[in-house]
């Protein structure tokens, strides 16, 4: 970025935002106003409305973070709005600790999936979104539900994707606790790869472990935060848009 180029505005009191724009001089600073600004709002509650208040309002752009899932009756008509560049942060989701999963695999396929998500009751919906973005990246093909069941604080899922030689088996079970109020995410993909991924918000833990017949890979750590991360993805995309376009900060899925 050249010297001449002006920062961009961000609209926030999310304190992890906050800090992410400081670390960020050159390209982003702080603002109190919303017009031709990006505006970062939490992902709970009913964000959708927000979204549409900031578009209104004049906003340049609006990062969700960690959003939740929404009912559905929320969504309306169930169309995306136009006319706004939305940057969605899934903090357990990165697209970098997702590419190198995918990457120490070496195109060899997965056998099976299993995922298992724990959090508060408030946020599993989030960590259950991130625990199918990443069995659907560590996958050929898209996720097709095939059962259900809820039973007490646990649900379970049963899906499966397109293979070459029949489909790929996905199993993803949910349990509400409040021991992991950030959320707890594993999943294993086994083939003749092994890759085991461990998210753990609370304790700041982010861990991808492939193992191969050359032996066992772990992947370097992340030390540039979410919301940083989402910040310099409106640099980089947000601002020259004229259009409708959703990035997923911290998901490519």
């Amino acid at each position: 970025m050249s010297s001449t180029t002006a920062r961009r505005g961000v609209f926030t009191a999310l304190p992890s935002y906050v800090a992410a724009v400081a670390e960020l001089p050159v390209s982003a600073e702080l603002t109190d106003a919303i017009r031709g600004a990006v505006v970062v709002m939490p992902g709970s509650r009913n964000w959708w409305q927000g979204l549409l208040e900031a578009r209104e309002a004049g906003a340049a752009a609006v990062v969700v973070a960690d959003p939740d899932v929404l009912p559905r009756e929320v969504l309306g008509s169930g169309e995306w709005p136009g006319g706004i560049p939305v940057i969605i942060e899934r903090p357990r989701l990165r697209p970098d600790v997702v590419a190198d999963a995918v990457r120490a695999r070496n195109g060899s396929p997965a056998a099976v999936v299993t995922v298992e998500c724990t959090a508060a009751p408030s946020g599993l919906g989030a960590v259950v979104c991130d625990g199918l973005g990443w069995a659907r990246s560590l996958s050929p093909g898209p996720l097709t539900l095939r059962a259900g069941s809820a039973v007490g604080r646990a649900r379970m899922v049963l899906l499966d994707a397109p293979a070459p030689g029949g489909a790929l088996p996905v199993s993803l079970l949910a349990t509400e606790s409040g021991l992991h109020p950030g959320g707890l995410l594993q999943l294993l993909a086994l083939g003749e790869v092994r890759s085991e991924v461990t998210v753990d918000q609370a304790a700041l833990l982010t861990r991808v472990e492939t193992s191969r017949a050359d032996g066992t890979l772990r992947a370097p750590a992340r030390y540039e935060s979410s919301a940083r991360l989402a910040c310099g993805a409106h640099s980089r995309r947000a601002r020259p848009a004229n259009r409708s376009r959703t990035w997923m900060a911290c998901s490519e899925t």
